[in-house]
């Protein structure tokens, strides 16, 4: 297989697609590091997601580990799966990463890496469905844009802490490995972006009854952003038919003052949250 570089690009007629957000990783030596980051095994999986023109692939080919690339894109899907024709241990499947279930293809004991650039428009989606099944996998490395990776990794108090953040910090361990700079990719973006490593935090449970309350919580007290705890959380209470003023009450014998902003809570906090309302709900 024969590295992408933008020569190879231009002299094979490849046209960035604006709208999927096609911009196409150049730089041999940062693709190098971002697969380095999966600390990937031999006879490992790895489910990659947009292989491109197969930057990241490149690298993946030579850990010995049997690869899954799904791309979209009906053009890009040939021209890969026919860079790949003598890797016996990639495949290219032309199908939306969406729409998959990862279970019919990660590695059942755990030992299951994700990777990929991400392009801005479903990096939501693709976190969340990565969240809803965190527990299959070992790890996930993405590219994506520097702000987002900022946001994911923002700590309480900050002006980057929001729902994304908490549930980073409950399900995974978020850390930031790299930035890459504009001029790595073609065409260049306007921002840089940056590599992403997210870690499942073992014993998490995404679809329990009490996660899912949590979750409820979370969303609803940033809800708006700019005003109190109480105030985000009047409706919210209000729907759960919860006692606004005895629920102030008590959240503050759980030390939390409702005057607060929902970027000021830990993740603990919000449990305590989610606590108080279990079991009001339950009175």
């Amino acid at each position: 297989m024969e590295y992408p570089t933008i020569n190879y690009i231009r002299n094979n007629g490849i046209r960035p697609v604006k709208k999927r957000g096609q911009n196409f990783l150049i730089d041999k030596n940062i693709a190098e590091k971002v697969v380095s980051h999966g600390y990937i095994l031999p006879n490992e999986t790895v489910i990659e997601i947009g292989p491109g023109l197969g930057a990241l692939t490149y690298f993946l080919t030579q850990t010995n580990t049997r690869i899954f690339s799904f791309e979209i894109d009906n053009i890009l899907f040939k021209i890969l799966n026919n860079s790949l024709i003598n890797e016996s241990n990639a495949q290219v499947i032309n199908k939306d990463i969406l729409g998959i279930d990862f279970n019919d293809y990660a590695d059942q004991n755990g030992n299951t890496v994700l990777i990929g650039s991400i392009p801005y428009s479903i990096t939501t989606p693709i976190l969340l469905k990565f969240l809803e099944n965190c527990s299959i996998f070992k790890r996930a490395v993405f590219i994506v844009q520097k702000e987002v990776a900022e946001r994911l990794c923002a700590e309480p108090g900050s002006r980057d802490y929001g729902i994304f953040s908490v549930y980073c910090r409950t399900y995974l361990k978020p850390s930031i490995v790299q930035i890459i700079p504009s001029q790595c990719f073609f065409p260049k973006p306007k921002i840089d972006s940056a590599t992403i490593e997210l870690v499942p935090i073992k014993g998490k449970n995404w679809s329990s009854d009490n996660e899912k309350l949590f979750r409820k919580v979370v969303r609803a007290s940033f809800s708006n952003r700019r005003k109190t705890l109480s105030n985000s959380l009047k409706i919210f209470l209000q729907n759960k038919k919860i006692d606004q003023t005895l629920f102030s009450a008590r959240s503050k014998e759980f030390g939390i003052d409702l005057s607060r902003r929902a970027e000021t809570l830990s993740v603990n906090e919000f449990y305590k949250l989610t606590e108080i309302t279990r079991d009001m709900l339950n009175k």
